[in-house]
């Protein structure tokens, strides 16, 4: 690790370290400047988007929490006339009367709703006129055009006195269950009426029409679009009304909307998926309807400012970036061209110091020359001590080719055996011969040190093969490798020592069924494979010592076998990231986990 950490920091070149000190001295901190600087702006920016997000629903609210009041004091207004009072308590004696104090009433009306423009009909229903003289209407919008039943009307008038003395409804309460109108665009407020003297009777109640677009008209101010909604919502999510008009509703948003502001009524500010975009969700009740005001900002609209400056941001610091690398490239190399013309001077192919002009002592360069001299003799004896260590390398590839030949005589052995096995009809001792001799031909695997992920599971699958004749119905195998990564090279014999250690450990004393699994996926940078065992287990205490011995934190190796062993530091060749990993729980199962670098199979 120190020698990694000194070829790292030890630059060689006077280039590269010219462009080094830029990078510590200019680059880094510049990045780390623009890199403050975009993410105080980015949450200043943001910051106020979602406050002025919020402010619009506030607003919004206000407005409509207003305009509900006024009309509900506007209804009090009418109810508490004295003389639509005497109106309802006293029962017109024929047709013309009733006449005229429909158009009695119906003046008081118009003189408290001609200011509301968004009031399209009124209804006021006085029980006991019988079916034509208990509806006092303004004019004919009520119902589509038509008054409802007298039996709908008292049904109405019942649920008001049981359940509220105001309620409103998205669509005409009076649709009977026939009706196939579909009202989208009315609202309908009912109103109790009570006697306003002496025992304060119910003497009716009043109906008023409302137009949608008027009504909450005021919230078109705040200019609503597709990335900034507002929906109106009753108790069980279903819309009311939304703006802008015509865009697409996501109902389950909406329905977990709804159990949210049932659960805590107000939430300035919250996330949510809508139709599937990352959108903040405000909402706030309505006065008096349970209705929820909902406020939806896209988050690609909030965040539209914040990411513009980081483009910016990053724009202006690859310029810099790439202007203060230009300089530097220019500046080192005017100290470099110097010592490349005395780099050519030295070169030489016959193995003499070429003749050098005088070098100055003090001079850097001169510096250099003095040592020409003694660098050819130190390369000579470096010539000798390789040809040394060639000699050295070829002796030892022919002790390991004398080592291949027992091997080499077992597999054909085995093969001879095959053959005869077959002859005198033993099947099985025939498959068992056949998977050694598979075991032994993939372990030469022709002296490479690397095979594909497939012959490595096809290894371990046969020294299993073998173990199964041993113990006999004692071990199922699996193996599920993905198909993606069967023709990735790994290191050689890296399963079966595993594979090995589960037989020995985990089924070995065991009587029933012990199962191994075999699996490998592709993770971003590595293969992961595990080989599970559903035996004996691993006690806590030697768990923990084989986990301390593999991360190299205890001495003794004798804590963990050879192969396991072999297998980890193996594998630790290639960077710390890989090697082995352990997992068991004593009497249920035990899982090592190998993780091994992507080499992809080459052509």
């Amino acid at each position: 690790m120190k020698l990694w950490r000194g070829n790292v920091w030890k630059i060689r070149t006077i280039r590269g370290k010219f462009l080094m000190l830029t990078l510590l001295l200019t680059v880094v901190p510049m990045f780390v400047l623009t890199f403050t600087f975009h993410r105080i702006a980015v949450h200043s920016l943001v910051g106020k988007a979602e406050e002025r997000a919020t402010q619009s629903r506030q607003m919004s609210e206000s407005f409509l929490n207003r305009t509900i009041a006024d009309l509900h004091d506007m209804t009090n207004a009418i109810l508490g006339n004295p003389e639509v009072q005497a109106i309802l308590q006293l029962h017109p004696t024929d047709d013309y009367e009733f006449l005229r104090n429909v158009d009695r009433v119906n003046k008081i009306i118009r003189a408290q709703t001609q200011t509301k423009s968004y009031i399209i009909s009124t209804l006021i229903y006085a029980p006991g006129g019988g079916e034509l003289q208990s509806f006092y209407q303004g004019n004919d919008s009520i119902r589509f055009g038509g008054l409802p039943t007298e039996q709908e009307a008292r049904i109405y008038y019942d649920q008001l006195r049981s359940d509220n003395r105001i309620m409103w409804h998205d669509g005409s309460p009076f649709q009977g269950a026939l009706d196939p109108s579909n009202d989208d665009e009315h609202l309908y407020v009912g109103k109790l009426l009570r006697q306003t003297e002496g025992n304060y009777e119910d003497i009716g109640f009043l109906m008023l029409e409302i137009e949608k677009v008027h009504f909450f008209s005021g919230i078109s101010v705040l200019n609503p679009n597709e990335k900034e909604q507002f929906w109106i919502v009753d108790s069980g999510g279903n819309p009311v009304y939304q703006m802008p008009e015509g865009i697409k509703a996501d109902y389950r948003a909406l329905h977990e909307i709804a159990l949210d502001a049932a659960a805590a009524s107000t939430k300035d500010k919250g996330w949510t998926s809508w139709n599937g975009k990352r959108t903040m969700v405000s909402f706030a009740p309505l006065a008096a309807n349970q209705w929820t005001l909902l406020h939806l900002a896209d988050a690609d609209a909030l965040f539209q400012d914040a990411n513009q400056i980081g483009r910016w941001t990053m724009e202006i610091f690859l310029v810099v970036f790439v202007i203060g690398w230009i300089v530097t490239y220019r500046v080192s190399d005017t100290i470099r061209r110097p010592l490349r013309r005395l780099r050519r001077l030295m070169g030489t192919s016959t193995g003499k110091a070429p003749i050098l002009p005088p070098f100055d002592p003090l001079d850097e360069v001169g510096q250099i020359g003095d040592r020409f001299e003694r660098m050819m003799q130190e390369n000579k004896e470096l010539n000798d001590r390789v040809i040394e260590a060639l000699l050295s390398r070829k002796e030892a590839e022919f002790r390991a080719l004398q080592a291949q030949i027992n091997p080499h005589f077992l597999y054909n052995t085995l093969e001879s055996l095959n053959g005869l096995a077959l002859t005198n009809g033993q099947n099985e001792m025939s498959e068992v011969i056949g998977a050694l001799g598979k075991f032994f031909r993939i372990a030469l695997s022709q002296g490479s040190e690397e095979i594909r992920v497939a012959n490595e599971a096809e290894h371990a699958g046969a020294y299993v093969r073998v173990q199964q004749f041993r113990f006999k119905d004692k071990l199922e195998w699996i193996s599920e490798i993905d198909e993606d990564i069967l023709d990735c090279r790994v290191p050689k014999l890296i399963f079966q020592p595993i594979v090995e250690n589960a037989i020995y450990h985990g089924a070995k004393l065991r009587k029933d069924v012990v199962y191994l699994m075999l699996t490998g996926v592709r993770e971003e940078r590595r293969l992961r494979f595990s080989i599970s065992d559903d035996g004996n287990g691993i006690p806590l205490q030697k768990l923990e010592e084989i986990r301390r011995t593999l991360d190299g934190q205890q001495g003794d190796a004798s804590a963990i076998g050879f192969g396991l062993r072999n297998v980890h530091e193996r594998l630790r060749h290639y960077g710390s990231e890989y090697g082995v990993q352990i997992a068991s729980e004593l009497g249920k199962y035990t899982t090592v986990t190998l993780y091994v670098p992507i080499r992809e199979e080459q052509s």
